[in-house]
């Protein structure tokens, strides 16, 4: 009943999308405003186009390729200005990072992973610590594939655990494993998304955030730099879930002997790495190296020595990703003579739609820019929220909790393309460091962790049937909460003490 609820939901969404996109649009263009030509015709592109995102009436990446061409069209830029960051070299960045998460898929290498955490002596059959396990496994794994595709790979390990738990148990028992498969699923799920904000790859609104501040604030920050603040931010996310899991869904059993005989069957049924898990495994560790070496190099050598400087300069994460990700099209898989690691057929199923949507999205922002928009937003923002938002810490209160509930009904990527340009503006306008607070938000905008629509994980998760609506909000609500305490204390302690804040 919940999913025809949910399906019809959504349906009603789209329609209303439909009909409220070119509403607000024409509205907007009529209705004086006192801003610039270029800027008032944007504003109505801008508000049309968050309207598609929030409705989905159209596929996000296909109203982000709108936006910039209606743009050029109302004579708001040109057309090479407005194309241009669909070629940013953080595009490629994710473009790279596709890539390399398709090989290790293409060979199996990320499922052997999962199983061969899950076969350690230190889970020894217990329920409880199978749970610890798959949550770190899909935290480790979104770390560098989407939380999507983490979610999807996992899930199949997950309910193959919790069938073989329920195995064993009496009918009156059954009411306490169900609880239990609940907590293991949802467990998953938000790990996949909290995993994404360990690493700039981990998930599009990292990337979108690093352009902004790259290009509207000057502030460019590498490999080593993010994980330094977004991996112990992710950890402390982490371990919440991982606690609240344990005690809101505690485990029916103490120890399970099956539970270990079950994984180490599937995993020796893998067989040996093959040569071709081991070339994946070979080129992702090499560019995971390539990604810190500039930070090495600065630290080691110092950041005035020519190898230090040829390394900023030439091994950017972009080039590094796209390297790596054609290396796996080229090299031999080992299976059948001539197959590569990851076929060029392969590699081009690519979600192409989210890099769309991200190009349309620094399009928007960098136009925002260009036109006076974003400085009229901020100004009209500061007005309303006074003194609150013009301080450092009023603004990344006020600011990560508003888009921390936004995320809940929009797309991460559409929240953090609609927010980071605004707000890194009204920081500027109130004399404000704009680094925290944009840090902050786009971590924020990864824990949608309440509704089955929040995130494609939590859909995923919730259409096993495994999982009662009122479970996940529960759930949701209290690791919102406590996420963002946690996000508070990054951005007000963590990232001055790392230099990247006042």
């Amino acid at each position: 009943m919940d999913r025809v609820a949910r399906s019809a939901f959504d349906v009603a969404r789209q329609r209303v999308g439909r009909v409220l996109a070119p509403l607000v649009f024409f509205v907007l263009l009529v209705t004086p405003t006192g801003l610039p030509a270029p800027a008032h015709r944007l504003a109505a592109i801008f508000a049309a186009t968050v309207v598609l995102w929030i409705s989905e009436a159209v596929p996000l990446g296909a109203a982000a390729l709108v936006a910039p061409a209606l743009a050029v069209a109302m004579d708001v830029t040109p057309a090479a200005r407005a194309f241009a960051p669909f070629a940013s070299p953080l595009i490629f960045l994710f473009l790279g990072g596709f890539m390399l998460a398709l090989g290790l898929s293409e060979q199996g290498l990320d499922r052997r992973a999962a199983l061969w955490l899950l076969a350690r002596d230190w889970v020894r059959g217990s329920p409880a610590r199978a749970r610890t396990a798959v949550g770190l496994g899909a935290f480790a794994c979104s770390m560098w594939i989407s939380n999507t595709a983490t979610t999807a790979m996992l899930i199949p390990v997950a309910l193959g655990l919790c069938t073989a738990i329920r195995g064993v148990a009496c009918p009156e028992d059954q009411p306490e494993f169900d609880r239990y498969a609940e907590g293991m699923l949802l467990t998953l799920t938000y790990a996949c998304s909290i995993g994404g904000i360990a690493t700039p790859i981990g998930t599009a609104p990292n990337v979108i955030a690093l352009d902004f501040l790259e290009r509207q604030v000057g502030v460019q920050l590498d490999f080593f730099q993010w994980i330094s603040f977004g991996l112990p931010t992710g950890l402390v996310t982490l371990a919440i879930a991982l606690v609240y899991a344990h005690r809101r869904f505690p485990a029916p059993v103490a120890r399970l002997d099956r539970l270990t005989v079950e994984v180490r069957d599937q995993l020796h049924r893998l067989g040996p790495m093959s040569a071709g898990e081991r070339r994946a495994a070979g080129v992702f560790l090499l560019a995971v190296l390539g990604w810190l070496l500039p930070s090495i190099f600065k630290v080691t050598l110092g950041a005035a020595h020519p190898v230090a400087q040829w390394a900023d300069r030439g091994l950017q994460e972009g080039v590094v990703a796209i390297l790596a990700g054609v290396l796996l099209c080229v090299i031999p898989g080992g299976r059948r003579p001539g197959v590569p690691v990851l076929p060029w057929e392969r590699a081009m199923q690519l979600d192409w739609s989210t890099l769309y949507l991200l190009g349309g999205g620094f399009s928007l922002g960098a136009m925002m820019f260009d036109t006076g928009l974003a400085e009229a937003l901020a100004r009209g923002f500061l007005a309303v929220a006074g003194p609150l938002a013009a301080s450092p810490f009023g603004l990344l209160a006020t600011s990560t909790f508003l888009v921390l509930w936004l995320t809940e009904v929009t797309s991460n990527v559409s929240t953090t393309s609609m927010m980071v340009p605004v707000l890194i503006a009204i920081a500027q306008a109130a004399g404000v460091d704009p680094v925290p607070t944009t840090l902050c938000i786009t971590m924020a905008a990864s824990f949608a962790f309440t509704l089955p629509v929040s995130t494609p994980p939590n859909a995923i998760a919730y259409g096993t049937g495994l999982i009662r609506i009122q479970s996940m909000v529960r759930f949701g609500v209290v690791l919102d909460l406590l996420g963002y305490l946690v996000l508070i204390a990054c951005g007000a302690l963590l990232l001055p003490a790392l230099g990247l804040g006042p």
